[in-house]
């Protein structure tokens, strides 16, 4: 069998109007993988961004709190030298860079493979914004 010509890659995008912190992002990509008709593979979702972020966590306002105290904590807006959009900016960016711009998940029986209490979130970082978000559906 060849593994290259058996192999489907399915790719499309995800644009939102952000709203700052959590963007649940779940359905979105469930949906492209629906449509790209990959039984058995990854999709890897990458935001396009660098002042944003791609996590995967519970859908809990309270931790959802409890997480950006400790990210004022470790990355607290103060002034940075990148600051010519303002010291929030530069934050945003630091943040990003902890967190990470992009997340790859298995798809089993043409599923997303997510835990029970598992959400896909685009984390805006910065200010309200329209965003894009890229994914794409491997396999078979």
């Amino acid at each position: 069998m060849d593994l290259f010509n058996s192999m489907k890659v399915f790719a499309d995008f995800i644009e939102i109007e952000s709203n700052i912190g959590y963007n649940d992002i779940t359905a979105e990509v469930e949906k492209i993988v629906a449509k790209s008709d990959i039984k058995n593979g990854i999709v890897a979702i990458h935001e396009m961004h660098t002042t944003a972020a791609i996590i995967i966590n519970e859908n809990n306002a309270d931790l959802h709190e409890d997480t950006k105290d400790v990210l004022n904590e470790i990355v607290p807006v103060k002034e940075y030298r990148h600051n010519y959009e303002g010291n929030e900016n530069a934050a945003a960016h630091i943040r990003s860079q902890l967190l990470g711009s992009n997340a790859t998940l298995p798809i089993i029986n043409g599923k997303l493979a997510l835990g029970t209490w598992q959400s896909i979130f685009f984390m805006e970082l910065f200010e309200k914004r329209r965003r894009r978000i890229a994914v794409v559906a491997m396999g078979e």
